[in-house]
């Protein structure tokens, strides 16, 4: 039995660092994994890196807010 494991994720303003956190979660070993991301309204560079992820990766799902 395979298990599933949903990570989730909620950041503001955290673009410097977001790609590299984002990567580490998608290299894991385990490769069983659903990403979600709930970003509460950057005004940085997060909104195209959650964008750009998600149109990447189809275990990774983003959600807006204001």
């Amino acid at each position: 039995m395979v298990h599933r494991v949903s990570i989730l994720l909620s950041t503001f303003n955290g673009g410097d660092f977001l790609s590299e956190q984002l990567d580490s979660l998608i290299r894991q070993s385990y490769k069983e994994i659903e990403i979600y991301v709930r970003d509460d309204g950057s005004s940085d560079q997060s909104k195209e890196i959650l964008t750009r992820y998600a149109s990447q990766y189809s275990n990774f799902r983003v959600e807006f807010g204001n």
